[in-house]
């Protein structure tokens, strides 16, 4: 549970409030993210980006410290590092001799130093164990900065008094957001975190349970790292949470009696009745970028709370007419649940969190009324009857629309036939026989990814085990099944936890993989509540380490719940968990769902673009520009530069969907492939 070397960048916000909000923001997956782009500007000058940056920064710790900082301003701010990166290069002082710190010797790039990207801005992060002194220079002049970062060794103690420094009473926002900074130990203030880590331990639990939950490495618990509690490096640091309900959190010595409990109090408001007014006016502004935040309506006076979001009704008004939201194809707005898509000219619409839950829109161009509404019974698709709020957008004509000239649909093949103009078919299965073809593909089998039993359900909180029975995987008629059935099973390396579900999962590892090209599969789809169909991509050869430093390329995966779209996704950045993704959703015309009739779903993968497609209908796009890894920055096509192959599987439950589980009537569910088929351009 240490903060990463991430949680050291001068980035983190100046008060705990704010950096509640940027963790949840960061949850729901409205933080930009960017990369290290081809660059060809020479560094003419360089100057610390802030006093908090250099050129002094100093760093306590047991035995190392990890140190970060903002990349300076280039040129006096004319150009950014994505300009310049291939000019700057990094040298460290060894006795009284700058070296270039790839010889210097002892530093590896991705384990003691490297570079971050985040929010837009780039810098350096190091892990020392001594004072380093640290120039920039450039590769092509000669210009030079330089840095001393200070280290100073803590002796590790143990704990032998606890007393709060905030709380420990301390109340949640109306999104679940609390925190609070580490306790003074000892009775002495210079006793940091870092001297005590090794001797502290965390648990939780409901204030009305008498039982503690140790949340270290337990995700089982549904308490994980970096999801829905941390710890933050501001103002001496500490520990933040987001709740559903009220909670005692305990801090204990592992040696001592000493501890210390906290109370994080869940207000969960009493609603009389569900009469929403509006949060703070009616009439919102587009900004230069076409955007526009609404904060959600009060319901009987108050700001709403996680699980009434689902209650909500969203509409827009079309020629007179009341329209929900959700339905693209007639609202012209796309749900967009991982922040605005640069590369959609979407009309696009979310959840954003702060201290409160709200909506943004954009680019908003053109003036509109929406309006929200809210079942009077206060029960999800209740009647609505007048309890709306209406609002005018005033639009901004000038905002920008991504441009998606290069974005047109694709042909396909036919069920009989798979030629298409300009591409060659590299490989196929097209499920004639009997039985799965093992010279194509592989079983994966299990409910842990290894033998550490916090990898249980893969790693993604799953409920199913992969088998290789018949059962769960056969061909009939021409067609691949999954099927995911009731049928609980133990296994070693937790033999109390049981996998209530039994499923399929096949890949094409070491029998085929690609680097570019494009690949369609045929499927009808099966609904149910956390029935979680997938087709998907993984690196053949870990290149630039554990997932998803080294990428997965999301085909497609649907929400058994949700028959009216699919989605397309790619997972990349650094290790877990200061992985990034992106990702975009399809959502079929009206009178058609992915478990009505097959549909084709495809992908098309560029050097420097991946692009997805429904029955050849083109639906999202990242370019190089929006991926990166972390352990290649100077490579702008990392990590999709390197082979991937297929996976097919079926889940139940897990991340995906919120951990929804299945009715009894869904299961059992079954996934159909027509076929999979992979080209290359001629």
């Amino acid at each position: 549970m240490k903060p990463s070397h991430f949680a050291e960048k001068r980035l983190m916000k100046k008060v705990l409030g704010l950096f509640l909000v940027v963790v949840m923001l960061a949850s729901v997956g409205v933080l930009p993210t960017s990369k290290v782009q081809a660059a060809g500007t020479t560094v003419t000058s360089m100057e610390y980006f802030s006093p908090a940056d250099g050129p002094v920064i100093s760093k306590s710790g047991v035995g190392k410290a990890s140190y970060g900082f903002v990349m300076p301003k280039f040129n006096g701010g004319s150009a950014t590092w994505n300009d310049v990166y291939s000019d700057v290069g990094v040298n460290v002082k060894v006795g009284n001799n700058w070296v270039d710190i790839d010889q210097a010797g002892g530093y590896i790039y991705n384990q003691n130093w490297g570079h971050w990207s985040d929010g837009g801005f780039n810098g350096y992060w190091f892990t020392l164990s001594a004072t380093t002194e640290i120039q920039l220079y450039s590769k092509a002049n000669g210009v030079k900065l330089e840095y001393q970062l200070v280290f100073q060794n803590i002796n590790k103690t143990t704990i032998t008094a606890m007393n709060p420094t905030q709380g420990p009473q301390i109340t949640a926002s109306f999104t679940g957001g609390a925190g609070f900074t580490y306790p003074t130990f000892n009775n002495d203030s210079a006793v940091t975190y870092e001297a005590v880590a090794d001797d502290l331990k965390v648990y939780v639990k409901p204030v009305n349970s008498s039982t503690w939950i140790d949340i270290d490495n337990n995700a089982a618990s549904g308490w994980i790292y970096d999801h829905n509690f941390g710890q933050f490096t501001d103002g001496g640091g500490g520990y933040w949470f987001t709740v559903t309900e009220s909670i005692n959190v305990k801090l204990e010595s592992k040696t001592s009696s000493a501890n210390l409990i906290y109370t994080i109090t869940f207000n969960e408001p009493t609603r009389n009745s569900y009469v929403i007014t509006p949060y703070e006016g009616t009439t919102f502004t587009a900004d230069a970028n076409g955007s526009i935040g609404v904060p959600l309506p009060k319901i009987d006076g108050g700001a709403a709370i996680a699980k009434e979001l689902g209650n909500f009704v969203y509409q827009i008004n079309i020629n007179g007419q009341w329209v929900d939201l959700s339905n693209s194809s007639q609202s012209k707005f796309a749900y967009s649940a991982n922040g605005y898509n640069n590369m959609s000219d979407a009309n696009q619409w979310g959840y954003w969190a702060d201290y409160i839950y709200g909506l943004w829109f954009q680019p908003i161009q053109e003036n509109m009324q929406i309006r929200i509404g809210y079942p009077l019974n206060g029960q999800a698709g209740g009647n609505i009857g007048n309890n709306f709020v209406n609002y005018t957008f005033i639009g901004n004509p000038n905002a920008p629309r991504p441009d998606v000239s290069d974005q047109e649909d694709i042909a396909i093949g036919t069920p009989t036939d798979p030629a298409i103009s300009g591409m060659n078919l590299i490989w196929q299965d097209e499920f004639t026989g009997t039985t799965l073809d093992t010279s194509k593909w592989n079983y994966e089998t299990g409910y842990y990814l290894n033998n550490d039993p916090a990898t249980w359900g893969w790693g993604n909180a799953e409920l199913q085990h992969y088998t290789n029975s018949t059962q769960n995987v056969f061909v009939q008629d021409g067609k691949l099944n999954i099927k995911a059935m009731n049928d609980s099973k133990s296994f070693p390396q937790d033999p109390n936890r049981y996998a209530q579900y039994s499923s399929g999962k096949i890949n094409t590892k070491d029998k085929l993989s690609l680097k570019y090209g494009r690949v369609d599969f045929r499927a009808k789809l099966p609904t149910g509540d956390g029935v979680w169909p997938a087709l998907w991509m993984l690196p053949k050869d870990s290149v630039y380490g554990t997932w998803a430093a080294s990428g997965e390329i999301d085909v497609m995966e649907a929400r058994g719940r949700l028959p009216g779209s699919v989605s397309g996704t790619i997972h990349f950045g650094g290790q877990w968990p200061v992985n990034q993704s992106s990702g975009g959703d399809y959502h079929f015309p009206e009178g058609q769902t992915f478990a009505n009739d097959y549909h084709v779903y495809s992908v098309v993968w560029e050097e420097d673009s991946i692009k997805w497609y429904v029955d050849g209908k083109f639906f999202y796009k990242v370019t190089n520009q929006q991926w990166y890894s972390a352990a290649a920055p100077n490579n702008p096509n990392a990590p999709f530069d390197e082979p991937f192959y297929l996976i097919m599987n079926l889940a139940v439950g897990g991340n995906f969907d919120g951990g929804r589980t299945p009715n009894a009537s869904d299961i059992p569910a079954t996934m159909q492939v027509d076929y999979v088929r992979v080209y290359k351009e001629q």
